[in-house]
């Protein structure tokens, strides 16, 4: 493989920092430094020999290491992306659901209007004039509730105008309601929107049948046309969530390409509520290789000059670029919270109906000192073994919801698709460097 092996060692012996290819991640802060392949050479086994042993040597190269510093100070932030849990229900059931088949482990329910207006008031209200804010639909699947999401949008856009907001939106959606005027509507105000499919047709209706044992994938490629025929004003995209039984993802990635998407990006089943679907063991060896393999591809294509469909190399490359090192994995609580239809705010999406996410209702508004406590418990300089991992400011201790309800079953996966990612961006900085420029 031209990117080298990805590093699969577990516990890793320095958290110093790490060496991949001929470049070096300083851990703490997140800066990439370029060696010569002597230097490599050197500084990987010092690395290997522990912190005590590295640090000179990374003194030696001029390159200052600190240690992972106390927690910060945590405060929360005005909340500047929503997700409407606008349908506890769903007309799909796959096994492996993190809501449950929909409902989130309650009673099918529609949110009602009083509750999305009230929701929005708040997310709007808190915005200073000149700001910007995201609203998301989610579900279960959030087309049962069409014509909530338009009244949504219509009074949002109002509110927003009203006071100098700007309101951005998004859809997740399995893709089987989708009509051709909900796609002009969406295309009408900017929707990104995310399309969940898990491969070709024979994968795709094992892991994603109907209520009645049905496929999903015909329905999904007939609803697709009118999101395609307005690619020029929607953000469309794909997401696979990937178990044991579609691990081959360069035939998932080219399956769902063929449908017409240009972007397919592929998550990991870590945590399920019924146990189903979920990596296990040698699942996560097997996930790296296919991954490296959609890598590979992605990086000939773009050398070459040509698009390639497969948007987790992209993502991890431009983060990398960007060098910022985090605390957490994502902005859970800090600044997005998501509202059931119950008007309870969870701190994300995946912690609807779940207490340990609960932050607070739409009576009293969200409840800034869980959301503080929450965050200050979950940051990443708390988090054990993060705090001698080299990789803790890239996954920032990783989701939440997956660690407090399945722990760390893939650190070493986690590492080694950043090794791979490390790699790919040295040779990419060398080989095209004007690829970084387009994604500022």
């Amino acid at each position: 493989m031209t990117g080298g092996l990805p590093d699969l060692k577990r516990k890793p012996p320095s958290g110093l920092a790490h060496v991949a290819g001929d470049l070096v991640l300083m851990a703490e802060t997140a800066a990439i430094f370029g060696l010569s392949g002597a230097q490599a050479a050197n500084l990987r086994i010092a690395l290997q020999a522990g912190d005590a042993t590295a640090a000179p040597e990374l003194a030696r190269l001029g390159l200052e290491a600190p240690t992972l510093g106390a927690p910060p100070a945590v405060g929360v932030h005005p909340v500047r992306a929503l997700a409407l849990t606008v349908s506890q229900t769903c007309n799909l059931a796959c096994g492996y659901c993190y809501a449950a088949g929909g409902s989130f482990g309650g009673a099918d329910t529609r949110m009602g209007w009083d509750v999305a207006k009230r929701a929005i008031d708040h997310l709007i209200d808190a915005t200073v004039p000149g700001g910007g804010v995201k609203i998301a639909f989610m579900g279960g699947e959030p087309m049962v509730a069409r014509d909530l999401i338009r009244n949504s949008v219509t009074y949002a856009n109002k509110r927003g105008a009203a006071r100098a907001v700007q309101v951005g939106y998004s859809l997740t959606t399995n893709g089987t309601l989708i009509s051709a005027e909900d796609a002009a509507f969406f295309a009408c105000h900017r929707f990104a929107v995310t399309v969940s499919l898990d491969g070709g047709q024979a994968v795709n209706d094992r892991l994603r049948p109907d209520r009645a044992g049905k496929g999903s994938f015909a329905r999904v490629a007939q609803r697709l046309a009118p999101l395609l025929d307005h690619r020029d004003r929607i953000s469309l995209g794909a997401r696979v969530t990937v178990t044991p039984h579609n691990l081959d993802l360069p035939q998932v990635v080219d399956d769902i390409a063929a449908l017409g998407f240009a972007s397919v990006g592929v998550s990991p089943m870590i945590s399920s509520p019924t146990g189903q679907g979920a990596l296990v063991g040698r699942d996560f060896a097997q996930l790296l290789s296919a991954m490296t393999e959609c890598g590979e591809a992605w990086m000939t294509a773009t050398l070459a000059g040509r698009a390639h469909p497969f948007a987790n190399l992209a993502t991890v490359l431009g983060e990398l670029h960007r060098g910022n090192p985090r605390s957490h994995g994502c902005g859970a609580a800090r600044d997005y919270l998501a509202v059931d239809a119950s008007g309870d705010y969870s701190a994300c999406h995946r912690f609807v109906k779940d207490p340990l996410g609960a932050m607070g209702d739409l009576e009293n508004g969200p409840d800034d000192a869980a959301r503080a406590a929450f965050l200050d418990a979950r940051t990443v300089e708390r988090q054990t073994p993060c705090q001698t991992c080299w990789a803790r400011r890239l996954c920032g201790g990783g989701c939440h919801q997956e660690v407090l309800h399945a722990g760390r079953p893939a650190c070493d996966f986690v590492r080694g698709w950043l090794d791979y990612g490390l790699r790919s961006y040295g040779r990419l900085t060398a080989a095209q460097p004007d690829w970084f420029d387009a994604q500022v």
